[in-house]
């Protein structure tokens, strides 16, 4: 797993986990040691795969990885694999009908943070993380600014949907992995987005007055190419490794999503 900490500059680290048990059921794993990866700029490494794949949910081994880290059954059993995590506003708690009403409730339940994101360009996004920049460093957001405080996260997505009427709610990796975005002043853009949208979505919405945050990554200069490189057991990436930005690893001819591997076993060599 790839985790970071810090914004000016983010800090990187590869989470090494070791699994106590080797048992396919029930086995549980544990952070042995981070592994970080500044050092690493410059430097010409091997990455590759074992092909064996843990499931983050329950720990057993899987032939196949769903929404980055699960296995078949915790992808369609887990409420936090449902569709209402990707589309908030879809939430069905209250019908029911919610795979886990008691993960649902500690977790969609609590306050998230509506914010603007500028990432591969102007954004809107939602999120629980605390610290919330947390949430802008996996986007690889380069500037970013909270500016509602709702009670819940389907309040969040209403309000969510209604920017994106006017602005984008998704980062396009191509762009966010081959430069720094143009400058934009987010209080600025904040100011004007609020006089286009439905003011009655904003009813339970709390406004927040904060500044922006500039992030700054650790990048020696960004790829040549766009091309995501895969890791394969067969043909792993060998490249110079020219910074980190987001869930990417940012190669002399390429980038690797690093979060499309969670779970998988792993090798990284200097070469």
């Amino acid at each position: 797993m790839l985790s970071h900490k810090g914004t000016s500059p983010v800090e990187y680290f590869f989470e090494v986990v070791n699994y106590q048990s080797i048992q396919k059921k029930k086995a549980s794993g544990e952070i042995e040691s981070n592994l970080e990866i500044k050092p690493l700029l410059g430097k010409k490494l091997r990455l590759t795969t074992t092909g064996e794949i843990r499931c983050l949910d329950c720990g057993d081994i899987t032939k196949k990885s769903f929404n980055q880290g699960s296995c078949f059954k915790c992808f369609m059993n887990l409420a936090s694999n449902d569709m209402c995590i990707l589309k908030p506003e879809t939430c069905h708690y209250h019908l029911g009908t919610c795979r886990e009403p008691d993960w649902g409730q500690a977790n969609c339940f609590k306050k998230h943070r509506v914010y603007l994101a500028n990432t591969s360009g102007l954004k809107v996004g939602i999120t629980k993380e605390d610290p919330v920049s947390k949430r802008w460093v996996d986007q690889g957001a380069r500037k970013a600014l909270v500016i509602f405080e709702v009670p819940s996260r389907l309040e969040a997505g209403i309000i969510e949907i209604e920017f994106a009427k006017f602005i984008s709610d998704k980062t396009s990796w191509q762009k966010m992995v081959s430069s720094d975005p143009e400058e934009v002043s987010l209080i600025e853009k904040k100011a004007e987005l609020l006089k286009l949208i439905n003011s009655e979505k904003l009813q339970k919405a709390k406004p927040l007055e904060e500044a922006e945050v500039i992030i700054e990554y650790p990048i020696l200069k960004y790829p040549k190419k766009k091309t995501a490189l895969k890791i394969d057991p067969i043909k792993p990436v060998e490249s110079i490794l020219q910074g980190i930005k987001g869930q990417y690893m940012l190669w002399e001819d390429g980038v690797t999503n690093i979060r499309a591997y969670a779970g998988y076993h792993v090798k990284l060599e200097m070469i």
